[in-house]
């Protein structure tokens, strides 16, 4: 949806949401995430965000193998380039990856919590 400000709110169309955004959840939960889904502005995409936490916080990475909307490598580099103490693509799982794999989500963090 064009805005006057010459950016775009941006949504996943409804019908292709469960195939190319989260694949491995049931149709139930992916009809209800469609219908109810927040738009990013196409400004997320173009604006800085400042300077990134990842040169000076340590991070972790965690990241769907099968995610439609980033790229595997796109993940990879950004891992690598972060200095990613540990990371993990989880097979199988889709850009919903908190959503469809929440206990190995649940069980990176404390991982990346117990660390230090």
């Amino acid at each position: 949806m064009p805005l006057a400000d010459g950016t775009a709110d941006v949504y996943v169309h409804q019908n292709a949401y469960h195939q190319h955004f989260s694949a491995d959840l049931s149709a139930e939960q992916v009809a209800l995430d469609a219908a109810t889904q927040r738009p990013f502005n196409t400004a997320a995409l173009t604006e800085g965000s400042g300077e990134p936490a990842w040169r000076t916080t340590p991070s972790w990475f965690i990241y769907p193998e099968l995610d439609l909307a980033i790229p595997a490598q796109a993940f990879r580099f950004m891992a690598e380039r972060a200095g990613a103490r540990a990371t993990v693509e989880v097979p199988g799982a889709s850009h919903a990856l908190p959503a469809s794999q929440p206990q190995a989500v649940a069980d990176f963090i404390l991982q990346a919590a117990a660390a230090d």
